[in-house]
């Protein structure tokens, strides 16, 4: 347009001429400034004027954070991305009272509207056409001072909104939103797919965008104006009905909830999760519920409202009847079945009311159970565990009785705990230290026996002091024959593992996994090694000859058996010791052996082949050493007798101690001690377990319901199911993604190439295509506000 002279000069001149001062007496109160729900700039309903007479900081843009990233010298600075910082701004202004006495009002109006401000945002919105609006919080000091005595007060209110862009607010949404709709491509109806939304602003704003099915997919959103893509990479569900035919109402304890179960004439495609409206049936079926299982392809679970539930204040049990109080009335009648749940495994169940004594409280046929039988007990950290044959219905604090089970569980406790039906745990503080009063040994398994019953297991480690230091030690219980008596083995030091064995024309040689220190004419007791062909490598033998350091032979009858491996297990121990030198003197006898003998105190020990006065059975009295042993014999002094090595052929007189592994049954005195953990491991045993026919009056929680349970219900008319729609969200300010209201999991569903789409100043172009359905019916939501920077 071309404009002549004359109005270049006219429009030049309007723009110098002086507009009129904008004092109070010329200013209009438009309402057109408003704080949360605070209006300003108008007359309120007390008659106090509020006017603002300045808004510094909202006007202008915000400042800019634009980094600085040097490259190097003269080639000045990275190209980068910046942002703008958050804006602060203040209202200034007055409010005029018609009387001085309005004053404290109205300072009290401004500060209740600003004071929680600086915990919570509100949206800040000025002029009228369009609205501006930013959400603030409060940033500084709430000045307000009165200025003359009639009461005129300035205030200044320090603002800071985070999000520096003033957002255009439609009031007829109430989050301030403009709506936009556009539809799916469809080639079928020639809808282009394309629609225009218009940002009034001066500055790119994000948007909301909703996609709802059904959506085949994949498909995309396309940003034209700016060329941002969103790609959406599933499909969307859209509406189902299906026709109900069966019904089922029942009660779950566990959460205390009434489950529907409905029936589809057809496979239903619902999922949990989604939101179901149930129609035509009747309460408590008919209403909006969310899917919680679908056990078939046409049937569905939901939760439903129908028992009614009625806490527990208050139990009781006497002469085969129950109490129950509850903290509210009940309003059940005698003969009503009510399940009672959460109270205890006595008390809960199904009952029938047999009579209802007050308004709050009911009773019931009830009668304990007979004594339970005990299966098996444990014992850890001084915490007895009983397991019993069947559910034993016994109460957490009351008193149970333990017989026949065993010393270290017998007695009458308070049930702790109840870890299953079936278990129960109570405080048991185990004596594990018992005085051992006798001693014994046959083949080299030793028995004590302990002054009263021990309480010990066969398998726990038990330690034995004070009774010799041969058996004194740590050891494992084989076996607790009766009470008072276990026993354990005692390994001899000449014992050796056995790793072969083999036999050849009854000679059987055995290999031990390290050098044994026999010598031919010595008895070896071998154990562990089992049958070989017709013939078992077990038992006392005398050994014939010792092919190498790990090897040895002796006489067994049998077939022949080429070298097999042993088991864990076979074991070959000295059952006699070739004597080097023997003598008498002061009635003890002194016996040197070639080798440690392995012998243990009080053993009984045979000698042969030295001759009188030596030859005989004794009583080991003492071993100075480990190849020198002591027994007692009264008869007179006979020098050193030695029995030297051949220096030719290495042999030796034939001269033996030999070893019974015996010591009979004998007092220990002093007494010794036996002691062992306090823990014992699960271990089968019997018994029974008896708490009272009685419980007295105690406080209590749990449930009383009564159930509105619906049989299995067939043939049904009319009733209805439908699904809604998936529903995608799309926020591109926050990049987040919302499927049915869920964030977790939504996101895979959207592919962002370039940016999360937002809305540039004037009119963006967007394109929605569904790839997978070029027939589609659904549109694109699109809820945004436009927005300016200054």
């Amino acid at each position: 347009m071309v404009y002549t002279q004359g109005q270049e000069n006219f429009s030049v001149d309007r723009g110098l001429q002086e507009l009129f001062s904008p004092d109070i007496g010329r200013l209009k109160l438009d309402a057109n400034i408003v704080l949360g729900d605070f209006i300003l700039n108008t007359l309120d309903s007390e008659g106090v004027v509020w006017v603002v007479t300045d808004i510094p900081g909202w006007w202008e843009a915000p400042r800019a954070d634009v980094p600085d990233i040097a490259r190097g010298f003269g080639d000045g600075s990275y190209e980068v991305r910046g942002r703008y910082n958050s804006r602060s701004f203040s209202i200034r202004g007055s409010f005029l009272v018609p009387k001085p006495s309005l004053v404290e009002a109205a300072r009290d109006r401004l500060i209740a509207a600003t004071a929680n401000l600086a915990r919570t945002g509100v949206w800040f919105k000025t002029g009228s056409d369009p609205i501006r609006a930013a959400y603030v919080t409060l940033n500084g000091d709430i000045s307000i001072e009165t200025e003359n005595l009639r009461g005129r007060t300035n205030f200044e209110i320090g603002l800071r909104a985070a999000d520096p862009i003033k957002y255009a607010w439609n009031d007829a949404s109430p989050d301030g939103y403009a709506f936009a709709e556009v539809p799916v491509r469809n080639s079928a109806t020639g809808v282009s797919g394309l629609g225009t939304i218009t940002n009034i602003g001066n500055y790119s704003v994000p948007c909301f965008l909703e996609v709802s099915g059904p959506f085949a997919g994949p498909g995309t959103i396309f940003n034209r104006a700016t060329e941002e893509l969103i790609i959406l990479t599933q499909g969307l569900k859209g509406p189902i009905s299906r026709t109900v035919v069966n019904k089922q109402l029942t009660f779950n304890l566990a959460t205390l909830k009434d489950i529907a179960t409905l029936t589809t004439t057809e496979a239903h495609g619902f999922s949990v999760g989604d939101s179901v409206y149930v129609s035509g049936i009747d309460a408590p079926f008919d209403g909006d519920n969310l899917i919680t299982a679908v056990p078939t392809d046409t049937t569905f679970n939901y939760e439903a409202d129908a028992a009614s539930i009625i806490p527990v204040a208050f139990k009781s049990l006497s002469a085969g009847f129950a109490t129950i109080k509850t903290t509210e009335p009940h309003g059940l009648v005698t003969g009503s079945s009510i399940v009672v749940n959460g109270v205890d495994s006595v008390f809960d169940g199904v009952h029938t009311i047999t009579s209802t004594p007050a308004a709050n409280s009911l009773q019931f046929s009830k009668t304990r159970i007979p004594p339970r039988s005990v299966i098996s007990a444990s014992l850890i950290s001084n915490i007895a565990t009983i397991n019993t044959s069947d559910v034993h219905q016994f109460i957490l604090g009351e008193t149970v009785t333990i017989t026949g089970v065993g010393t270290n569980y017998n007695g009458t406790f308070e049930v702790t705990a109840i870890p299953s039906p079936t278990s129960f745990s109570y405080a048991s503080t185990r004596t594990n230290a018992r005085t051992i009063i006798k001693k014994q040994m046959v083949q080299d398994t030793v028995f004590l026996t302990t002054s009263a019953p021990h309480g010990f297991v066969a398998g726990e480690n038990v330690n034995v002091t004070g009774v010799d230091l041969s058996l004194n030690g740590g050891y494992r219980i084989g076996d607790t024959p009766i009470p008072t008596d276990f026993s354990y083995r005692r390994v001899r030091t000449t014992q050796k593992t056995i790793v072969t064995k083999a036999r050849s024309n009854n000679v059987a040689t055995l290999t031990a996994s390290q050098s044994h220190g026999f010598v031919v004419g010595e008895k070896v007791v071998v154990e562990g090694a089992g049958g070989g062909g017709t013939g078992d490598f077990n038992g006392t033998h005398t050994i014939t000859s010792l092919p190498s350091s790990t090897t040895f032979t002796y006489a067994n009858s049998g077939s022949n058996q080429v070298s097999t491996t042993i088991p864990t297990g076979g074991t070959a121990r000295a059952g006699s010791r070739k004597i080097a030198s023997i003598l008498l003197a002061g009635n003890v006898i002194t016996i040197t052996t070639r080798d440690s003998h392995g012998a243990i105190f009080g053993e009984q020990i045979t000698i042969t082949g030295v001759g009188a006065p030596f030859d005989g059975t004794y009583t080991i009295s003492a071993i100075p050493f480990l190849n020198v042993l002591e027994c007692q014999k009264t008869a007179a002094n006979v020098a050193l007798i030695s029995y030297p090595v051949d220096e030719e052929t290495g042999a030796t007189a034939d001269v033996f101690v030999e070893l019974s592994g015996t010591i009979s049954l004998v007092n220990v005195t002093p007494n010794g001690q036996a002691e062992v953990g306090g823990s014992l491991p699960l271990t089968a045993t019997g018994g029974t377990a008896t708490v009272s026919g009685t419980i007295p009056e105690t406080f209590t929680g749990g449930n009383i319901i009564k159930t509105q349970n619906v049989q299995f219900t067939p043939g049904l008319s009319g009733a209805t199911a439908i699904v809604s729609a998936d529903i995608l969200e799309i926020d591109t300010q926050n990049r987040e993604v919302a499927f049915n209201g869920e964030v977790e999991g939504a996101r895979g569903r959207v592919d962002v190439l370039a940016d999360f789409i937002k809305l540039a100043p004037g009119d963006n172009e967007l394109e929605f295509i569904d790839s997978g359905n070029p027939e589609g019916e659904t549109s694109l939501r699109v809820y945004y506000r436009s927005g300016w920077l200054g």
